[in-house]
Order: structure tokens, then sequence, then C-alpha cells
């Protein structure tokens, strides 16, 4: 139903509809926020951070419209976007987790960069398995393995 949202409100906005383009604006934002907090941490120092990359991730997506459009799983496609943004606006960031307690974080940081995403994807942004095997860009089969394997090293670790 969201993507179906995604697909129509970026049509429109394909068609130089203003309307269209607020409406996916609109629908978005929540999501690219959340991403974005996830990523780059919810302090105060992060907070005015968040909402710039937040900002500029939209306005990648923003930019190439038409083919979110016309993508069989615009949801997918929008993550994939904003992950490239968000991805270079903490690399020399320190890792963090919204409104997590720090030893969270530190187990986390312990897992393979993919099983990381994956749990942030799957746990944190509430993504389908099909959507998180889009945006990491594994088999839906994988992803399950991963977030399994990684469930089993976290209930195991201690920090």
């Amino acid at each position: 139903m969201f993507g179906d949202d995604v697909r129509s409100a970026a049509t429109a906005a394909r068609s130089g509809d203003r309307a269209g383009v607020e409406r996916l604006t609109t629908l978005l934002w929540p999501y690219v926020v959340r991403y974005c907090r996830a990523r780059l941490g919810n302090g105060r120092e992060a907070s005015r951070r968040v909402g710039e990359v937040a900002q500029e991730a939209l306005l990648v997506v923003a930019r190439d419209v038409s083919s979110l459009a016309s993508h069989e799983f615009p949801v997918r496609e929008v993550y994939r976007r904003i992950a490239g943004t968000v991805n270079r606006a903490r690399a020399d960031a320190e890792f963090g987790i919204v409104d997590a307690p720090r030893e969270v974080s530190l187990l986390l940081q312990r897992l393979h960069p993919v099983a990381r995403e994956i749990m942030l994807l799957r746990v944190i942004d509430g993504l389908s398995v099909h959507d998180t095997a889009g945006v990491v860009g594994v088999p839906v089969g994988r992803v399950l393995v991963v977030q399994h394997e990684a469930l089993r090293d976290l209930r195991g670790a201690t920090v």
C-alpha cells in the first residue's frame, strides 16, 4: 500500500504536479528522518545533522523522481538512494542507534557491516524481508539467515 502511494505521488511529481511533489515529500519525510537517526544517532549534536542529511537524502530521491515512478518496488529504491547519502554523511561519524543504550550500540558494532545493516533495517526501520533484501542487495533467504545468526550472536554476547 505504501509503495503504491509512493509510486502514485512520484508519477504525479514526474508530470510536474507541485501537489505530487509535496505529497511525495510528506510521505517519505518521516521514513527518511527515522533512517537517518538510526544511522547517525539521536543526541543533541546529531539532531541538527540528522535533519540536514535527511534533507539532502530527500533531494537525492527527488532528483530522479521519474525512475522512482516506474520502479517495480519504489520503497526499495528510496532506501537505496538515501542509504548512499547517509553512508557518505556518517563516513567520519561515530556509529549510533536511536534511543538505544550504549551497550546495544557497542553490541551492534561487533556485527559484520552487512549483518548490522540488516538488523537496523529489519528491527529499527521495520522493513520487510523483501524490502531489506532489495536495499542490501542480497537474496531474501540470505537476509533471514544473516538476521538469525546476528540475533544468535547478540544473545550470547556481553559488553
